[in-house]
């Protein structure tokens, strides 16, 4: 008799959520989703100038690497000005792929004509940042305090980054700061 009376007073109370339990647990989750949506999207907005600037550590490496090994910074033809922007970020990734710079490596993250381009070509897209034209003098990339490399937009909201002969990289809102 003991088990029928603990059966029948179980059924009685479990009836389930109501309508207003999942009407506030839906309010609620929504609420949270609204909240942290924007966080996400500065989360990710974080991630990609994170690893933009380790993008541009990389490059300084590879061109610090070819400059120690060659003697001098890598030139592309003097008498040629006709270059377009294929050829001249080819030319850059073929020089620095030796030194552990990938052509991946040359592209920004946050760059948006990526977006705007079909898939098929994006693969081809291989540049958001461009290079400083130096003499052929060995010491002439670290006499000034000049860039070595920048971003060729303002791809994070606080102007181009430009890459330092130090391997620093700054925003052209400050550019030296602290220097």
């Amino acid at each position: 008799m003991r088990i029928d009376n603990f059966k029948e007073r179980a059924g009685r109370f479990s009836t389930g959520f109501t309508l207003v339990e999942l009407m506030v647990t839906i309010g609620i989750i929504a609420l949270l989703l609204a909240v942290s949506a924007p966080l996400l999207e500065s989360f990710r907005a974080k991630a990609r100038k994170a690893k933009c600037i380790s993008h541009l550590r990389t490059i300084h490496s590879g061109l610090l690497g070819y400059t120690t090994d060659k003697g001098h910074w890598p030139q592309m033809e003097e008498d040629r000005f006709d270059f377009d922007e294929n050829e001249f970020f080819e030319f850059w990734v073929t020089v620095t792929e030796p030194y552990g710079v990938s052509r991946d490596t040359w592209v920004c993250p946050s760059d948006k004509k990526l977006e705007y381009l079909p898939k098929r070509e994006r693969d081809k897209y291989i540049g958001s940042y461009v290079t400083t034209r130096f003499d052929d003098k060995a010491q002439t990339p670290f006499r000034w305090n000049q860039p070595w490399v920048m971003e060729r937009g303002n791809f994070h909201g606080k102007g181009s980054h430009m890459l330092l002969p130090d391997g620093s990289v700054h925003d052209t809102s400050n550019p030296f700061y602290g220097r």
